[in-house]
């Protein structure tokens, strides 16, 4: 990418100019052949044009002759067309989907657009910040149905369904722990930046569709040996896939739906935007123990920080930027002096060797396939190449923190000393219990099912509060 930016003439050669193209081909094929003698790599891009598995279809979508005459007329008498900002052309391939949307595809769409609503204003703030038309933001609806975890057999995952590499290029971490596409911000800033480079490449918004679907280098070379000009043309060739082929059409059909869903007979219930706040943790701990059972729950931070694979927060030298839920700053910072820190076994690394498998592999180091493939982003039935690097993930241990000598949490210590000083009131039915020997408010927590929180609050307990032999203490009723 950066090459062929280098590459491109000052004054921005488009496609028009086979010249360019031949370039452009020359240098990317030759970029391919040097990173192969580096090492096992996957081509940049998405490599076989994936979509949601929901719409897998679309590659060679049915419609009957009644339902095309029906999509027809609901584009006839539509009067949205001049709010869009990509272009909106109609053709046989455009009414053929928008048939297949309305009837086959109703309740997928409708799904995928009831959770758009979750990210839409953060998807069209950052296009707007990153000089992109707002509509572009259904090409999630297609690649993922706006489903943070959805992963396709070519590995590619999240919202945006960016492969390994190509989420590299644009700074998303993916190992173990964290898997950043599918942090839904962080990738919708990397998607818009891939979106613009496209567009900077091919000098058209059909043609970069078609390349964030297939892969740049799969759409340089099929306009070389066709010498098509644009994506029409391109796709009557018929040199690229039947899903590349629908792809641009699909994302124009869910345009037109997206502006105007009840009009083209999609009801849509959309969910509220997230809301939360942050705050940074420069310890990892795991979240279950920042929850308290009741109004911060386990579901509702996984569903903050979709990228937390390992329902741990990661350490980060600048701390790690954990989203919460409004309002549950207190809770979450008492809970996290107390919680015990987590620590993980560096993973091992291993080399394929030819006739391996997933299984065959997870069995030599005693952990499960779904473990394997998770950790290197991959299908539990992927064929693996030999000499491929695999990350083998260890067992994560937990050591219980010290509560006479509470580690010092960073910017969230002074924090935590300001929210100590208030009490909250006792909840009913909370008994006495005295302190033996060798207890923790973790161990006393885990055996009474509550959380160190709840004790905590209940007793105004500031995060460096030590315990001993003899002390009482209440414990809240049991969470439920």
């Amino acid at each position: 990418a950066e090459a062929l930016d280098a590459a491109r003439p000052a004054g921005g050669a488009a496609f028009s100019d086979p010249g360019f193209v031949a370039f452009s081909i020359d240098l990317y094929d030759g970029i391919l052949r040097y990173e192969a003698l580096a090492g096992p790599t996957e081509e940049a891009g998405n490599v076989d044009g994936k979509v949601s598995p929901e719409l897998e279809g679309i590659g060679a979508p049915k419609a009957t002759e009644e339902a095309m005459t029906h999509a027809r007329e609901s584009i006839t008498s539509d009067t949205d067309h001049s709010q869009y900002d990509i272009p909106i052309i109609i053709n046989e391939p455009v009414l053929r989907l928008l048939a297949a949307f309305q009837e086959k595809f109703a309740g997928v769409i409708s799904r995928g657009l009831s959770r758009s609503g979750r990210y839409m204003p953060m998807i069209q703030r950052i296009f707007e910040e990153e000089g992109l038309p707002k509509d572009l933001a259904q090409i999630a609806l297609i690649e993922s149905s706006f489903l943070t975890h959805a992963r396709s057999p070519m590995q590619a995952h999240g919202i945006w369904q960016f492969m390994p590499r190509t989420g590299r290029q644009y700074g998303l971490s993916s190992n173990a722990i964290v898997d950043e596409r599918s942090d839904p911000e962080k990738s919708t800033r990397a998607a818009a930046r891939h979106l613009s480079y496209l567009h900077e490449l091919f000098g058209d918004w059909y043609l970069a569709m078609a390349a964030y679907n297939a892969g740049e280098g799969k759409i340089l070379r099929a306009m070389q040996r066709t010498g098509a000009r644009d994506f029409w043309q391109l796709a009557a060739t018929g040199a690229i896939r039947p899903q590349t082929v629908n792809y641009v059409p699909a994302v124009i059909a869910a345009t037109l739906i997206a502006h105007n869903p009840l009009h083209y007979g999609i009801e849509v219930e959309y969910e509220s935007p997230l809301e939360f706040e942050t705050v940074y943790l420069d310890r990892p701990v795991q979240l279950q123990h920042l929850t308290d059972g009741d109004e911060i729950s386990l579901e509702a931070l996984k569903r903050l920080n979709p990228e937390l694979r390992a329902a741990v927060v990661p350490r980060q030298p600048e701390g790690y930027a954990l989203k919460i839920p409004m309002g549950s700053r207190p809770s979450i910072l008492l809970a996290y002096a107390a919680a015990p820190t987590a620590v993980f076994t560096a993973p091992r690394r291993h080399v394929v060797r030819r006739g391996e498998t997933l299984a065959r592999i997870a069995r030599r180091y005693r952990v499960s396939v779904t473990a394997l493939a998770s950790a290197n982003s991959i299908s539990r039935k992927a064929k693996l190449a030999r000499g491929r690097v695999l990350a083998v993930p260890g067992r994560s241990l937990v050591q219980t923190a010290s509560v006479k000598k509470p580690r010092q949490i960073g910017k969230s210590q002074t924090r935590v000393a300001a929210v100590s000083k208030r009490k909250a009131p006792a909840p009913r039915n909370a008994r006495s219990y005295r302190v033996s020997r060798g207890d923790t408010l973790y161990r006393i927590a885990m055996r009474h099912g509550t959380t160190v929180a709840r004790i905590m609050a209940v007793n105004s307990l500031p995060p460096r509060a030590t315990i001993r032999p003899g002390d009482r203490i209440k414990i809240p009723s049991r969470s439920r």
